[in-house]
């Protein structure tokens, strides 16, 4: 933030302009409540401390109760002079109250102002880094093979050039050609006649009756839904959510939909 000095100035000179008249005022209200005047001049200089005070660390409380303060002496001082009240018990008192109430105000002021400025000690000791240089990065070295001594001799070829292969005939007349093969016959099984197996009476197959499917039922909803009402009794404020509806009225998820959006002004 900028710091401007007409501001500043400004300030200041109203300050002292407007603790300068009502110190006036408030000094005439003592004098004419009987203070002697060294006494007197206390009247207005515990005020104007005061005021000075919530200006300076502008607290929003004591702002207000220091020119109320203020105020209220002032308009004493000012209806004694005119003539318009006269010195009684209760202009005594309340002017009585006004030193204790700025005295205790003020040293309210200046003990939290001393607490929100708490010093942290700073610490004593740093961590010392050590700056190590980062040598150049050093340009790549090329692999090196070392020498074979000792050459291994070449893989020598399946055939050596210059062999004539003679071809590859099968022999075949101990094969007996497959149209030749004859299947021997494979005896059928006759079970004893003790063992005969009695055929059991068929019980005819019924087959399952086909799962009914799940047939989405017609929209049979009027419009408007007849728990409208009902609804805007139990929630006057607010318009409820599908699932809320769902659970209060035990209703399925398209009308409590449906519900929703008639609340709300969609459906026309």
């Amino acid at each position: 933030m900028t710091q401007d000095p007409s501001r500043t100035w400004i300030r200041r000179v109203s300050t002292a302009a407007g603790l300068a008249y009502t110190a006036i005022a408030e000094y005439e209200l003592a004098r004419r409540l009987g203070a002697r005047p060294p006494i007197a001049v206390m009247l207005p200089l515990s005020l104007d401390c005061y005021v000075i005070a919530a200006l300076k660390w502008f607290r929003a409380l004591d702002v207000a109760l220091s020119l109320i303060l203020m105020c209220a002496a002032q308009v004493a001082a000012h209806a004694l002079e005119a003539g318009v009240v006269k010195v009684s018990l209760n202009l005594v008192t309340v002017v009585s109250v006004l030193v204790p109430v700025a005295l205790w105000r003020t040293h309210a002021l200046a003990r939290s102002e001393d607490d929100d400025h708490t010093v942290t000690p700073e610490a004593q000791y740093e961590t010392a880094v050590e700056r190590v240089p980062v040598p150049a990065a050093a340009p790549p070295v090329p692999e090196v093979y070392p020498a074979i001594e000792v050459r291994v001799p070449a893989v020598p070829d399946a055939v050596p050039p210059g062999v004539r292969l003679l071809p590859l005939v099968a022999r075949t007349d101990h094969v007996r050609p497959a149209a030749e093969k004859v299947a021997e016959p494979v005896p059928e099984y006759a079970p004893p006649p003790d063992e005969v197996p009695v055929p059991e009476e068929q019980v005819p197959h019924e087959e399952p009756d086909p799962a009914p499917v799940d047939e989405e039922p017609e929209d049979e909803a009027l419009y408007p839904d007849p728990l409208i009402p009902q609804v805007r009794i139990d929630f006057p404020s607010e318009v409820p959510g599908v699932r809320r509806l769902k659970e209060s009225y035990g209703i399925g998820q398209p009308r409590a939909q449906r519900i929703r959006d008639e609340l709300m002004g969609v459906r026309s």
